[in-house]
């Protein structure tokens, strides 16, 4: 169920082509490694390397799609387990289908396009603004002018950063502007930490630096250089590059499951985990049908608890995240114990809306259950799927 479609399915390809490579180079990442665009799959998060040869799990009712350095896009639903990289080409399948449609697997080669004025290579700046806000292993190219963004953080401003193991270091104002170049007082080469430490002198955390070669990268190597980012461990980096990417093919997507599969049988009384995932950030609802047919409002959890869930994060729906927790019915003399469980992913918050936002774990009254659903259908211009899973009692 998805109220928003694409515009101009029919070109996806066209399109897709905006964003290729064009060509090798020695010393340049190997054509068979690949980065995550987009994925519903849990484990599988935009930007995260799958190198050559790598077996990759796509569970039933998940679907993940995947780059290659030398601008192969490759779209796989699942059940799937296995290498992508021995995969036959499109012309021997037999489930070959549209990006966005409903075949198993899809792929297709970029290789020939160039990628002149397309949105990602406007990024590719944006992408190499360093964020001392944040911790973790952050990609520089070589022989650029290396920036840093004001931090969001207040407590960061001023920041002062330290060569780990050195004297050298630099503090940074943001007086006049957004961004400050690199400082001089600090090194900058493969593999350098830097600790970052706030206007009271505690460091809060640290950085790594990577260089990424800038030989062989130019215009319309986006797809390697998003491999060589993934390779070199800036996930986050090469998940901002691949954005458009995404935007472009991915509509919103949403996997919905339990710990024991798509299809899961319990005895009663027997607590049941789901586990929920989403392919870019999203607004997330879901509701339990009971024995009796009632709809109960299970996430958010409580009023005051938000709706947004992380697109690419893992969500089970147990312990703190679901305070009541959530059994498998108890059967009533030959009536069916079955429950159904409905989640609802949209690209914004619904909770003004939707009725029973204020009472969770309440039944909604069958008034409130049928306005439920005329809400949901009303919603032409809003970004919206939907997933189920049945519970079944032994």
């Amino acid at each position: 169920m998805a109220h928003r479609t694409l515009s101009g399915l029919a070109a996806a390809a066209l399109t897709l082509a905006a964003f290729g490579a064009v060509g090798f180079t020695a010393g340049r990442a190997a054509a068979e490694q690949a980065v995550v665009v987009a994925s519903t799959a849990p484990g599988y998060a935009q930007g995260q390397l799958v190198p050559d040869g790598a077996a990759v799990s796509v569970p039933d009712g998940a679907n993940a799609m995947f780059l290659f350095a030398n601008g192969r896009m490759l779209r796989v639903k699942g059940p799937f387990d296995g290498p992508l990289d021995r995969m036959p080409d499109a012309s021997g399948w037999t489930g070959v289908g549209s990006l966005v449609g409903g075949e198993r697997f899809f792929q297709t080669d970029l290789g020939a396009a160039r990628a002149v004025g397309t949105p990602m290579q406007k990024g590719e700046e944006q992408v190499f603004t360093l964020d001392p806000g944040r911790a973790g292993t952050q990609c520089v190219k070589s022989g650029g002018t290396v920036l840093l963004r004001k931090p969001a953080d207040p407590a960061l401003i001023p920041a002062t950063l330290r060569a780990e193991g050195r004297e050298a270091a630099a503090t940074l104002r943001w007086d006049k502007g957004a961004a400050v170049p690199w400082p001089r007082e600090l090194p900058m080469s493969d593999g350098t930490a830097v600790s970052v430490a706030g206007p009271d002198g505690r460091v809060r955390h640290s950085l790594t630096l990577r260089v990424i070669a800038a030989e062989g990268i130019g215009a319309g190597q986006g797809a390697e250089l998003a491999v060589r980012l993934a390779g070199a461990g800036c996930a986050a980096q090469a998940a901002a590059l691949l954005d458009p990417v995404r935007d472009s093919v991915a509509p919103l997507n949403l996997y919905l499951a339990t710990d024991r599969g798509l299809y899961p049988t319990y005895r009663s009384g027997e607590t049941v985990t789901l586990v929920l995932q989403t392919n870019r950030d999203a607004h997330l609802y879901c509701y339990l049908r009971n024995t009796r047919g009632q709809l109960t409002p299970i996430y958010p959890p409580g009023p005051s608890a938000s709706s947004l869930v992380e697109g690419h994060r893992t969500l089970t729906l147990a312990g703190d995240s679901m305070p009541v927790p959530l059994r498998a019915a108890e059967r009533s003399g030959s009536l069916s114990a079955d429950q159904e469980v409905r989640c609802f992913a949209a690209g914004r918050d619904l909770g003004a809306d939707l009725p029973g936002r204020q009472d969770a774990f309440r039944p909604l009254s069958d008034e409130a259950a049928a306005r439920l659903e005329r809400t949901l259908a009303s919603l032409k211009q809003t970004e919206l799927v939907m997933a189920q899973v049945i519970l079944r009692v032994e």
